[in-house]
């Protein structure tokens, strides 16, 4: 599995964008004191943490089916967590105020039954949301690694969405029955001290991304690696690179 890693490998690949992601899409899931919020699919524990900041340890429930549940624990002390896929949330109907799903949906087995679980287990008039990256332009990270990778792998499986598009994440969300469905992109951006660093988080295995880059044959990552330098233009010394992810919410009808 991707994230069969462990948390300060997720945190050192992707985590350094999903906490400066994690603000914006809880602002916009509407996350405010006195609710009890669930965080689906919570991984290292990146939005429980900010969920946990905000309405506190004891109102953030999260559910995630991999090893890294253990270091959502570890940073959230207090919260009720579960091992637990999407498509099969361990609580009862109208358990929660929101239910959020920050870069998950896409990783489902079952997006349309885990956005129906997410409404379950969702009180009429709550909001659920979900925010996944813009994989086609908007996520430099990926998209230029993917890039690379086709030049020497043509036939590559590349980490692509249909709910990596806006009117992707709108369709799942109106087709589950939600009211008042609206979309919008959360900019976000990260910095690296040199290549070296940013090359090196690919060799932690977190992700498709990195799974691939360890799977290559030493001269083909080699030739992989020279080409995603290019790509990104040879930065030397420390450079940012943007990432936009499309941000979708609903209202459980009353």
């Amino acid at each position: 599995m991707s994230f069969e890693v462990s948390g300060d490998a997720y945190d050192r690949f992707m985590g350094r964008y999903s906490r400066e992601l994690a603000p914006a899409f809880a602002d916009f899931g509407r996350v405010e004191p006195g609710q009890r919020v669930l965080d689906v699919g919570c991984g290292s524990g990146v939005l429980t943490e900010e969920l946990a900041r905000r309405v506190g340890a004891d109102h953030v429930a999260g559910a995630d089916p991999s090893p890294l549940l253990q270091a959502c624990a570890d940073r959230v002390p207090g919260a009720e967590l579960k091992k637990a896929s999407a498509e099969a949330l361990p609580w009862p109907d109208n358990s929660f105020d929101a239910a959020l799903a920050q870069l998950v949906v896409h990783f489902m087995d079952d997006p349309p039954a885990g956005a129906a679980e997410m409404r379950r287990v969702t009180r009429p008039g709550g909001v659920i949301a979900s925010c996944v990256w813009d994989f086609g332009e908007g996520m430099a990270l990926l998209r230029n690694l993917w890039q690379a990778v086709r030049t020497i792998d043509p036939g590559a499986d590349a980490e692509t969405s249909p709910f990596g598009k806006r009117d992707g994440l709108e369709a799942l969300w109106r087709d589950s029955g939600l009211a008042d469905v609206e979309s919008t992109g959360l900019e976000v951006s990260a910095r690296y001290e040199d290549f070296a660093e940013l090359w090196n988080t690919f060799l932690l295995g977190a992700g498709p991304a990195g799974q691939y880059v360890l799977s290559l044959r030493a001269d083909r990552r080699a030739a992989v690696r020279k080409e995603y330098f290019h790509r990104l233009g040879e930065p030397e010394g420390s450079f940012t690179l943007d990432a936009r992810a499309w941000a979708v919410r609903g209202v459980v009808p009353e």
